[in-house]
């Protein structure tokens, strides 16, 4: 048989461990999915046994932080949400054996990757006793007889992971977040002892660290680091990287390069370049260490994963949102699939939420994220084949499409419209919308590739569905743009966001989108690139109030702010629209005006609900899907279409 990816999936061993192909899941678990429990619950345990299902070699946990234990943190604080495992207590360690014990089930190396620290400090055996050592001092003021405690820590930890049946653990040094990397970083790092100075004194602790791990676990276990390859200006470059990893490789087997910066390593559409971090582990490579390299960031295509290993860039490649996006993406890599490959559209919604969005772990792509433990018990298994007629060729009504004849019904599509991708296609106009066009694109694909019925420019009617005796009517009408109540809405110059994309060369120089929200941002910023002068005015104190905080939102605010030609102002309500001029009313009350040749309405969707609803009695059963039900993202189309069709 031959392998298409023989490079990426050949088998590598490390410490008399073989890892079955070069495929890492990353220390990455969508944050909401545990509850209080000081122990993996079964939603955390059933999501990383997925990933080793699917065929990740390594995989790797999240949980043991220290972040909270012992403390009630603000409610609207995202880390006041995240898991913490409590390694001390016996009863939890049933579960951790448990989370072990299921990733070994699928021939994985089962990790874990901790944050020694910073909420409650460095837990340490004292006797009978738990003590706790303080996390909260500069890096000066630290003596050495606690760093050596520190040290212990680190070590007695990873004993234990041990103990428990983990193959490997992942010590995390990466953004000058943790004490190790405080440490050796110039940035943070003033002391004018042994442990401050030149690289040898800043590697001192981290080294005392890996030194103390490595007595405490021995030889036949995986030991693996994660450093920012390099760091901002003034920091330790990659060339000190490469020294340190000299001075470390008699410690540690694997080091995993990262950005010099937490929300870069997590790159967006605003990323042109795919994989931006593969220079890294290249130079790490090709400076002769002993130490097993593996890159991160953005992989997920498979043509360039087998060039990266084939050509020798790096040893390993570990990947975390492909794994969430993709239930099966190992699996994938093993049949030599890559067009089924779900694309993740790199809005991190895994690792976060918007400012006013639940906190309940999703994913945009993957509707089953979040309730990995509970799918098989709501999946409704099909008694008979149904004729189904699916209305509207939006993400939604393709994503129904392809779950209902995968469940062996007969589909028609309909699309009023000359193709299919509904709100999508403003992705084929935009650069940094490009993951969403492939998402678009591989929708398009997949439906096309089912022996689905599309019927393109056809405008349906409840009297045609009628007429041709469907058993199921599902619409997926979609939704249209709010129309405001502003004098001079209906203006010649006036053009609504999902319009501004197809034809920006006929709007004016100076251009005014009213409302700062995702949408109107991105829409604003399209047109700046396309030489507009523009202005966004938003009611609101910030732009882009509800999109994703963590590791996107400051990616989109560089962005926006790199245009020279975009601009906004904030607390501004718009009260009239003339031929040359917008007005509005600013924080303060007072009217003021802004030139505009042409405005962009950027006020929000509106769902098709009455239209959709007149469809309810033309076949036997009626469900409404997507934005025609309720105005709402991608993640939230994905889901409705996948729940519905699952139940038929």
């Amino acid at each position: 048989m031959n392998i298409k990816y023989k490079n990426l999936l050949s088998p590598l061993e490390i410490r008399g461990y073989v890892l079955k192909n070069r495929l890492g899941a990353a220390n990455s678990l969508p944050h909401f999915l545990q509850g209080p429990e000081p122990y993996p619950a079964n939603p955390v345990i059933t999501h990383y046994a997925n990933k080793a299902k699917s065929g990740a070699a390594i995989v790797t946990c999240m949980g043991i932080n220290n972040f909270s234990r012992g403390s009630k943190l603000p409610m609207d604080l995202d880390i006041a949400h995240f898991p913490d495992f409590d390694l001390y207590d016996p009863t939890c360690q049933n579960y951790l054996m448990q989370l072990a014990d299921v990733i070994h089930y699928y021939d994985s190396i089962a990790c874990m990757g901790f944050f020694v620290g910073p909420q409650t400090g460095y837990p340490l055996k004292d006797g009978d006793a738990i003590k706790i050592i303080d996390a909260h001092k500069n890096v000066e003021d630290y003596d050495e007889e606690t760093l050596e405690l520190i040290a212990d820590s680190y070590a007695e930890q990873c004993g234990i992971l041990k103990f428990l049946g983990f193959d490997m653990v992942s010590i995390h040094c990466a953004y000058r977040g943790q004490l190790p990397a405080k440490f050796l970083s110039p940035l943070l790092n003033n002391r004018n002892d042994k442990f401050g100075g030149s690289l040898e004194n800043r590697a001192r602790f981290p080294l005392m660290i890996f030194e103390r791990v490595r007595e405490k676990v021995g030889s036949n276990f995986i030991i693996e680091l994660i450093m920012s390859a390099e760091e901002p200006k003034g920091g330790y470059t990659l060339e000190d990287t490469a020294s340190f990893l000299k001075m470390a490789e008699k410690y540690i087997d694997i080091v995993q390069l990262r950005a010099p910066d937490v929300d870069m390593a997590h790159p967006t559409g605003f990323n042109l370049e795919e994989t931006p971090f593969i220079h890294y582990a290249e130079y790490i490579k090709k400076s002769g260490t002993n130490v097993i390299v593996a890159t991160i960031g953005g992989y997920q295509d498979f043509d360039i994963c087998e060039e990266v290993i084939a050509t020798g860039k790096a040893d390993i490649i570990y990947m975390a949102r492909s794994w969430i996006s993709n239930p099966n993406y190992g699996q994938l890599a093993y049949e030599g699939n890559k067009e089924d490959v779900v694309p993740c559209i790199r809005c991190n919604k895994c690792h976060g939420r918007g400012k006013n969005d639940p906190f309940v772990s999703v994913c945009s792509v993957n509707p089953i994220i979040g309730l990995e433990h509970l799918i098989d018990k709501l999946v409704v298994m099909p008694t008979e084949s149904k004729n189904i007629a699916v209305i509207g060729g939006g993400p939604a009504g393709m994503k129904a499409a392809i779950e209902l004849h995968d469940r062996g019904h007969k589909v028609t599509l309909y699309e009023a419209t000359d193709s299919l991708g509904g709100m999508l296609k403003h992705s084929d106009y935009v650069d940094f919308k490009w993951p969403v066009r492939r998402f678009k694109n591989y929708l398009i694909d997949q439906v096309k590739k089912r022996n689905i019925t599309i019927y393109l420019n056809t405008k349906v009617i409840p009297d045609m569905i009628k007429d041709k005796g469907y058993d199921v009517v599902i619409t997926a009408l979609g939704a249209q743009p709010i129309k405001p109540k502003i004098p001079g809405i209906d203006n010649e110059n006036v053009v609504f966001a999902p319009d501004a994309f197809i034809n920006p060369d006929k709007l004016g120089k100076k251009v005014v989108v009213i409302g700062g929200g995702e949408v109107g941002v991105e829409t604003g910023m399209y047109l700046a690139k396309k030489g507009h002068n523009v202005t966004v005015l938003e009611m609101r104190d910030i732009l882009a109030a509800d999109t994703t905080l963590i590791h996107y939102r400051s990616m989109f605010e560089e962005a926006w702010k790199s245009i020279p030609t975009f601009s906004y102002i904030l607390n501004a309500r718009c009260t009239s629209i003339e031929a040359n001029k917008v007005r509005y009313i600013d924080k303060n009350g007072d009217e003021k005006y802004i030139e505009a040749d042409s405005v962009i309405v950027a006020a929000g969707m509106r769902s098709k609900k009455e239209e959709a609803l007149n469809f309810y009695g033309s076949a036997g059963r009626f469900y409404m899907i997507g934005d025609c039900k309720k105005a709402a993202t991608i993640q939230q189309a994905m889901r409705s279409a996948y729940s519905t069709a699952s139940t038929i």
